[in-house]
């Protein structure tokens, strides 16, 4: 045991003792110990947080492609839709100048009307209206098919220039019919957008 004098004579006061002990490098030892451990939560601190930003990273990359995805489907549903009506906008071009040039023939809507019409009091009711350029085609037409001579004698055809190439107007005292291609290419386009928009319309 160190033995300490009753009396040190000292020119200034006694602000501190350190005593020294033979503990002292065990506790050395302990505080580079806690020191490890301490830099060990440091390290798992970091580790975590990194782990926080790369998870708010990925939610934040995974939001932006669903939106990406969303917005590429809308501009793909657009761009499908004005191809679709590019499309019927030269296939109208092309089906009015065929009726123009009076590639339609007419003729077979007018042997449906002959045979199938519905008459009224008399078999001679039936009248036909025709654009003037078809009518010489399809009377000729017509009169190549013999068992439609007798009908043809009691149907009435009438060259109407208000009506346009290719379009049938068959009218008896019991009821009416209209052909008109165009409208008919119409309802086709129509088809034609619901199939292409998924049948939504």
């Amino acid at each position: 045991m160190t033995t300490i004098p009753s009396a040190i004579a000292t020119e200034a006061p006694i602000r501190a003792v350190r005593v020294l002990s033979r503990s002292a490098l065990a506790d050395e030892s302990t505080r580079g110990k806690v020191k490890w451990l301490m830099s060990l939560g440091d390290l798992k601190a970091r580790r975590d947080a990194e782990q926080k930003s790369l998870l708010t990273i990925a939610q934040a990359v995974s939001r932006a492609a669903q939106q990406t995805q969303a917005t590429v489907q809308q501009r793909a549903d657009e761009l499908s839709a004005l191809v679709v009506e590019l499309g019927l906008a030269v296939a109208r071009e092309i089906v009015g100048a065929a009726l123009d040039r009076g590639d339609v023939d007419p003729t077979e809507t007018v042997v449906h009307c002959i045979r199938d019409c519905v008459h009224g009091s008399s078999e001679s009711d039936l009248v036909v209206r025709l654009h003037p350029d078809d009518m010489a085609i399809v009377q000729q037409r017509i009169a190549a098919m013999p068992d439609l001579h007798e009908s043809v004698a009691l149907t009435k055809f009438v060259a109407d220039p208000s009506l346009g190439r290719g379009e049938v107007r068959a009218a008896t005292e019991a009821g009416k019919l209209r052909y008109d291609p165009r409208e008919a290419f119409e309802r086709v386009a129509a088809a034609v957008r619901n199939a292409a928009q998924g049948g939504r319309s």
